[in-house]
């Protein structure tokens, strides 16, 4: 008789914990320098990353990842790339379904961007809460470094 007055207990304390759940809404974007940036016109479709001149190679070029769409809206980065090397990674879009999501990208972005100037690669780890604002950050950023030829 305990255990299934345990169990009741259990089970109705789960579905309470679960009906007052609230998810997030999906697709709410927020665009960090006010417009999307288009890709950089240093880089013509015409000439691929490899085959770029030397004085190209010399000057830091903007390559713009894709957006990628996450449970908590979209994650866009576009990575600087100077001499083969990642200078900077600027977000373009981040995600935003409200403050809790601001706070989350606050901590989170400034760690993935150190992380990905010093590993120079998008494989950086997930910042401990904000899975999909990581997930989506190292995805656009490593479609970024593919256009560079990185």
């Amino acid at each position: 008789m305990y255990k299934v007055a345990a169990a009741l207990v259990a089970t109705f304390a789960g579905l309470a914990l679960l009906l007052t759940f609230k998810s997030h809404p999906t697709g709410a974007t927020q665009s960090a320098l006010g417009t999307e940036q288009s890709p950089d016109p240093a880089v013509s479709p015409a000439t691929s990353p490899g085959k770029q001149s030397k004085a190209a190679k010399r000057r830091a070029t903007t390559y713009t990842g894709k957006p990628i769409s996450t449970q908590y809206g979209v994650m866009q980065v576009a990575a600087v790339v100077k001499a083969g090397k990642i200078t900077d990674v600027r977000v373009l879009k981040q995600t935003n379904t409200g403050p809790r999501s601001d706070q989350i990208d606050a901590n989170a972005l400034p760690k993935l961007k150190t992380a990905a100037i010093k590993a120079q690669s998008a494989n950086v780890d997930v910042v401990s809460g904000a899975t999909y604002t990581s997930t989506g950050y190292a995805k656009s950023l490593q479609s970024a470094l593919d256009k560079a030829g990185l």
